[in-house]
């Protein structure tokens, strides 16, 4: 197992150089949970590109230039084009659930299992006892899937635990 695990690194090293981000330089400043990725069994390339977008959020955060447009965006603020979240398997994000009786919206945390991109849709898990009865559709433990446009907060799971 730990060869294994050093061989698909290795795999993951090398697409890191090959889009000029190495992997010594970012991983020690904003450690990146490569071990979770390989035990959910993701393609090198696929986890190269998580983690540089990771990264490059983590740096436009502590630079105070990430983009306020959608929670999550790995991209500066004021960019170009669409915004490019990047939500990983593991991640919370608060989702808002509006009420069309009284418009005022709901807010609940959501434990993030995958992404469509393309879809602009995030798939997980409701990690909150709802206040409003949404019947049986929408109740804690609920698999969901939301729009990015619902996403109004997105943290790490160690974001809880920093002081």
């Amino acid at each position: 197992m730990p060869q294994e695990y050093e061989s698909w690194l290795d795999k993951v090293a090398d697409a890191l150089r090959s889009i000029n981000m190495n992997m010594g330089d970012w991983q020690p400043v904003w450690p990146y949970d490569f071990k979770s990725e390989y035990d959910a069994g993701t393609a090198p390339d696929a986890v190269a590109m998580k983690a540089n977008r990771f990264w490059w959020r983590e740096q436009n955060r502590s630079l105070k230039r990430a983009c306020e447009k959608i929670p999550g965006c790995w991209l500066p603020r004021g960019h170009q084009g669409d915004c490019q979240p990047a939500y990983n398997r593991g991640d919370y994000v608060k989702v808002e659930f509006p009420d069309k009786t009284t418009g005022i919206g709901e807010w609940m945390w959501m434990r993030v299992d995958h992404c469509d991109d393309s879809k602009q849709l995030v798939f997980g898990q409701l990690d909150n006892e709802p206040l409003n009865s949404y019947g049986a559709s929408v109740e804690l433990g609920s698999q969901l899937a939301v729009s990015y446009s619902q996403i109004r907060q997105h943290n790490k799971p160690g974001d809880f635990c920093k002081r």
